[in-house]
């Protein structure tokens, strides 16, 4: 039987499918004295108290909402349905630590139930939250930050752009940037910052195509993320039978003193997966690294074995990326569906 927070906040998820799911439906104004009344008589209901606790917040009144919550949480610690409140709560406030914190304890607890989905989608979006917060504070400080060299050995790598008039393969634009993050980050020798960070700062500066393959552009992206090296690319489908890959390797260094090192390669579409491969031993070789054959042979290794697992992963991640968990999760599902054996998705 389900706790009565839980109830409450289950019952919510049922019948919503918006970016609240998982919360409680606010109290109508009318609905709001009667549960004013239950917790006057019992002030350890908390069912009663998740939905007041809700109402306050929907109708502006956080510092109602944060005191009757910590009432109820002296009372029960370890109630799930009130630790997701309170992670909620200190979203609303920008405390994402704290938020991430509350919602952690809810897992933890193993007694969130239907809760869990919802909880875990909210530590996805608090992690967002945090790196465009972070974006926001690199882009504050662009000035003082134009003038450093960032990390040689941390490198970024831009999604790629697609061209084609077949838009089946345009996943490719997407998985072929994360495969390759992985295998620059076999060795230990690159730190590979995460795409989400990379994706966070493109979205903030409202990156145009063009801007997504310029030089100074990659420059600019490198110093705000800490970054000495970005990997721009291209993806040309040609012929329908086809595949192209342009990409430039743009080394940051002291400002003013940008290297870009253009790549190229060209095979059949069937052979995508060879061609990733080729591409991440290049950059290695652009920067300089000398691989043993140790390390030569984890880059080989396939991450997947079907086209179609790549492509459906590439949709998972563009939907991800994209904020779109449900549909994320559909693709990747899809991924794995067509290939068991796979490490990607």
């Amino acid at each position: 039987m389900l706790r009565p927070g839980i109830a409450v906040l289950s019952a919510a998820l049922a019948v919503s499918g918006c970016a609240s799911a998982g919360l409680p439906a606010p109290p109508t104004a009318e609905e709001t004295p009667a549960l004013e009344a239950r917790i006057r008589a019992d002030p350890g209901d908390v069912e009663a108290g998740v939905a007041l606790v809700a109402g306050y917040r929907q109708s502006g009144r956080h510092e109602d909402a944060g005191m009757l919550l910590a009432d109820l949480r002296q009372r029960d610690p370890e109630d799930p349905a009130l630790l997701v409140m309170e992670g909620v709560l200190a979203e609303d406030a920008g405390d994402w630590p704290a938020a991430r914190s509350a919602y952690q304890e809810a897992l933890a607890s193993g007694r969130a139930g239907p809760l869990e989905n919802e909880v875990r989608r909210r530590l996805e979006v608090i992690r967002r939250d945090e790196l465009r917060a972070a974006v926001s504070a690199s882009l504050a400080r662009e000035d003082e930050l134009a003038v450093t060299t960032p990390d040689r050995n941390a490198i970024g790598v831009f999604p790629f752009l697609f061209d084609g008039d077949d838009p089946d393969w345009e996943p490719l634009a997407w998985a072929l940037p994360e495969m390759l993050s992985t295998d620059l980050a076999v060795t230990g020798r690159l730190r590979v910052v995460e795409r989400l960070h990379v994706q966070a700062l493109l979205d903030e500066m409202a990156m145009g195509e063009s801007g997504r393959v310029s030089p100074e552009t990659a420059a600019r992206s490198g110093r705000l993320l800490g970054s000495g090296t970005i990997v721009q690319g291209r993806l040309r489908l040609e012929g329908g039978d086809r595949l192209g890959v342009d990409a430039a390797v743009v080394e940051v260094g002291e400002p003013g003193a940008e290297q870009v090192s253009p790549l190229s390669d060209e095979d059949a579409v069937e052979q995508v997966l060879e061609m990733e491969k080729r591409m991440a031993l290049d950059i290695h070789e652009e920067l300089g690294i000398e691989l043993t054959p140790a390390e030569r042979e984890r880059i080989t290794e396939r991450q997947t074995e079907s086209i179609q697992a790549l492509l459906a992963f590439g949709r998972g991640d563009e939907a991800e990326h994209a904020g779109n968990f449900a549909e994320a999760e559909r693709h990747y599902r899809d991924a794995t569906t067509s290939d068991p054996g796979s490490s990607m998705a």
